[in-house]
């Protein structure tokens, strides 16, 4: 789900490069795409939000091997308007309402191993109060006020949310890596790696920066 806008907005400049192509996006929690994958869904390439998710596809037999084209940050949200947070020591307090995305989504297993590393887990996670499928819902439900505090991928504090939202940086040795494949009973081949090399090339780096990924 984070690399949406990303995909969105290479879509045209790859159709043009490729006349007669149309190219048919599935945006889900890397997750749920494993799973599909795992089942045989008709699919070319998948890009995955984490190397576990990855492994995954590469278990099914499909993928044989996968390469880094991005890397990301995580950071706590909290609503604009509330005081209730104002460092990350802020999450163990009783009674506050955190949400996360759920242990086998990415973003919520990365969540987890930072909430260990700053050594606050257990307290934390008292506080959960939802486990959503993917990190779009972690954001909607703090932005519409339903939690205080959640973590989430810093490119998904988009201009459409930032405004609703307020920010605040984790400290830790965490650092989400996105991962990239060709599937090998993909039909087409050549305009899969093709879509791959464009993603991991000038054009991709930059429209990943554009929208606040880091290099891998």
């Amino acid at each position: 789900m984070s690399l949406k806008e990303v995909f969105v907005g290479l879509e045209s400049g790859f159709e043009a490069r490729h006349p007669g192509v149309d190219l048919v996006f599935n945006f889900a929690g890397s997750q749920i795409l494993a799973g599909q994958l795992a089942e045989g869904a008709p699919v070319d390439v998948f890009a995955a939000a984490d190397e576990r998710q990855m492994q995954r596809a590469i278990a099914s037999g499909r993928i044989s091997a996968a390469d880094r084209f991005a890397s990301n940050r995580l950071v706590v949200i909290t609503p604009a308007d509330a005081s209730a947070i104002s460092g990350v020591e802020d999450l163990t307090r009783p009674g506050l309402r955190l949400v996360l995305a759920g242990p086998s989504v990415p973003a919520g297993a990365y969540a987890r191993t930072a909430l260990q590393q700053l050594g606050i887990a257990d307290a934390a996670l008292a506080n959960l109060v939802s486990n959503e499928e993917n990190v779009r819902g972690v954001v909607g439900k703090v932005s519409a006020g339903e939690a205080d505090a959640g973590i989430v991928y810093a490119t998904d504090v988009t201009p459409a949310v930032a405004g609703r939202l307020k920010t605040l940086p984790l400290a830790v040795d965490v650092s989400p890596v996105y991962e990239v494949a060709v599937l090998k009973d993909s039909p087409q081949p050549a305009l899969a790696l093709a879509f791959v090399a464009d993603l991991r090339g000038v054009e991709g780096q930059a429209a990943l920066a554009k929208h606040g990924f880091l290099p891998p």
